[in-house]
C-alpha cells in the first residue's frame, strides 16, 4: 500500500503545525457544538416543553439517526467534489453558515415556547452539522503527509477539546438559574464560534495548495497517493476500488474496532453518574470527578502516543491502549467499593481511550487512496453513530438487570475491540527512524 512504500526522501518529513491547527478549528467549533447540545436542549424539552424522559431521548437521539444516513453521503460528495476551493471547504463553509444561523434559533424557539420552531431549528442544526462533520477531520488527513497522520490527529484533538473545554466554561458562567432561564447568549456564542472558525479557516487555508505541498512531501518520501486502482470512469462515480481481500479484511477489522471502541467508551459516559452513585457514593455532581479524570488522561497522552506510533508504529500503540481499555475496567469491577487508587485506573483509561481514537482512525485511513478520505471518513463515523445508538440501550439493560457488571459490560467490548484491531495486517506507516535511517544511506 501507499504507506508502505519505501521512503526516497532528501530530509525526514516534519509536520506543519500552524497549518494543521488552521484546519482543525472547523473541527473546534463543530465538536464543541455538542456540550451546549446535549447539556441544555434537554432541560430545554423537559423543562420549558414538558416531555417526558423518553420522548426527551428521541429527540436527541435524531443526530445520531442522521449521522448513520448522512455522514457516509456527504463524505462521498466531498470525495468527487471539484471545486477551486478544494473538496473540503465548500462543505465546511456552507455548513459552518447554516449552523450559525440555526443554533441560536434553537435558544429563540425556546425563549417563544415554540416547539414546532424548536423541532425545526434542532433539525436544520443537525443537517449543518452532518453537512461538514466529516470533513472537519478529512481536510486534515488530506493536508498531512501519511507518516505524520497521527501525531496531527493529535493537534486537532487538543485544538477541538480546548474549544469544548471553553465552552464548558461558558455553560457555567452563561447559564441562570431559575426555571426559565435565557439561553439565547449561550447559544449567541456558540454560533459565533463556529463562524469565527469558519471565517478563520476560509482566510488562511488554502485547501488546494496544501493538499498540493502534501503530494509534493509524499512523493519526496516515496509514497504515492494514486496507487489504488480508481475507476474515473462516469458509471463507477469516480469510486476507488480495493480489490485486495486482506486490504479489505483489515478495513473491515478497524471499522469493527471503532464500532466496539464507542460501545465502550459511551456506555461508561452514558451510565457512570448513576453507577458512581449506586457502588461509589457519589452524589449529585461529584460524579464528574471521574469525567474530568479521564479527559485528563487523554489530552495528556495524545502527544506522548502520538510522537510513540512514529516510533513504533501506529498497530503497537492501539493494541496496548486497547489492552488498558480491556483490563482497566476489569479491574474496576472485581475491585468492590471506591479507593482514590481508582482514580489512576480512570486516568488510565483516559490515556487509552486517547491512543486508541487516534491511531484506528489513522491506519484506517493509511489502507485507502487520497480519493476515498471522505468516504472511509464518513463510514468510520457511521460505525461511531450505530455504536452510540446500540450502547446505550444494552448498557441500560445491563443497568436495570445487573448495575455491579456495568465495568464488566465494557471490559468485553475492549476486548472485542483488541481482538479486531490485532487481526487488521494493513495501516501502519513508515516510521520516523526508518525514513532518517535510509535518508543516511542513501546520502
Amino acid at each position: 500500500m501507499a504507506g508502505e512504500n519505501k521512503a526516497r526522501t532528501s530530509r525526514a518529513p516534519r509536520l506543519d503545525y500552524a497549518h494543521v491547527a488552521l484546519a482543525s478549528l472547523p473541527f473546534m467549533g463543530m465538536i464543541s457544538f455538542w456540550q451546549v447540545f446535549d447539556g441544555i436542549v434537554p432541560k430545554m424539552l423537559t423543562g420549558t416543553f414538558g416531555l417526558d424522559n423518553m420522548t426527551t431521548g428521541a429527540v436527541m437521539a435524531i443526530d445520531n439517526v442522521f449521522g448513520l444516513v448522512l455522514l457516509p453521503l456527504f463524505g462521498i460528495l466531498s470525495d468527487r467534489c471539484a471545486s477551486r476551493l478544494g473538496r473540503r471547504t465548500p462543505f465546511i463553509l456552507i455548513g459552518s453558515v447554516i449552523a450559525a444561523f440555526s443554533v441560536p434559533l434553537i435558544a429563540v424557539a425556546n425563549g417563544m415556547r415554540s416547539l414546532p420552531l424548536l423541532i425545526f431549528a434542532i433539525l436544520l442544526t443537525l443537517f449543518a452539522i452532518c453537512m461538514y462533520r466529516t470533513m472537519t477531520v478529512a481536510i486534515v488527513c488530506d493536508i498531512t503527509p501519511r507518516p505524520l497522520r497521527t501525531k496531527a490527529d493529535s493537534i486537532q484533538k487538543m485544538v477541538g477539546y480546548a474549544g469544548t473545554g471553553a465552552m464548558l466554561v461558558a455553560i457555567a458562567v452563561m447559564v441562570p438559574s431559575g426555571d426559565m432561564p435565557n439561553y439565547i447568549p449561550l447559544f449567541m456564542l456558540q454560533a459565533l464560534v463556529i463562524l469565527g472558525s469558519a471565517v478563520v479557516y476560509a482566510i488562511r487555508v488554502r485547501e488546494p495548495q496544501l493538499v498540493q505541498k502534501m503530494h509534493d512531501e509524499s512523493l519526496k518520501m516515496g509514497i504515492e497517493e494514486s496507487e489504488i486502482m480508481v475507476d474515473d470512469s462516469p458509471e463507477a462515480g469516480g469510486r476507488a476500488k480495493i480489490t485486495d481481500r486482506s486490504v479489505l479484511f483489515s478495513i473491515a477489522m478497524l471499522l469493527a474496532a471503532t464500532f466496539f471502541y464507542y460501545m465502550s467508551y459511551n456506555a461508561m459516559t452514558t451510565n457512570i453518574s448513576r453507577y458512581a452513585d449506586m457502588f461509589y457514593n457519589m452524589e449529585g455532581g461529584s460524579y464528574a470527578i471521574i469525567n474530568i479524570v479521564t479527559i485528563v488522561g487523554a489530552l495528556s497522552g495524545y502527544v506522548p502516543l502520538a510522537n510513540l506510533s512514529l516510533k513504533v508504529g501506529r498497530k503497537r500503540v492501539a493494541v496496548a491502549s486497547a489492552l488498558v481499555m480491556a483490563l482497566a475496567p476489569v479491574a474496576l469491577w472485581l475491585i468492590p467499593g471506591f479507593s482514590p487508587v481508582f482514580y489512576l485506573a480512570f486516568l488510565a483509561i483516559g490515556i487509552a481511550l486517547g491512543g486508541v481514537d487516534m491511531c484506528v482512525y489513522t491506519m484506517l485511513l493509511e489502507v485507502v487512496d487520497a480519493n476515498s478520505v471522505g468516504r472511509y471518513s464518513g463510514y468510520y463515523y457511521t460505525v461511531s453513530m450505530a455504536a452510540q445508538v446500540a450502547t446505550p440501550i444494552l448498557s441500560g439493560i445491563v443497568m436495570d438487570v445487573a448495575p455491579g457488571l456495568l465495568f464488566a459490560y465494557i471490559a468485553l467490548m475492549g476486548i472485542f475491540m483488541l481482538f479486531a484491531i490485532a487481526a487488521a495486517r494493513h495501516g501502519d506507516t513508515v516510521l520516523i527512524d526508518e525514513v532518517a535511517r535510509r535518508e543516511s544511506a542513501s546520502a
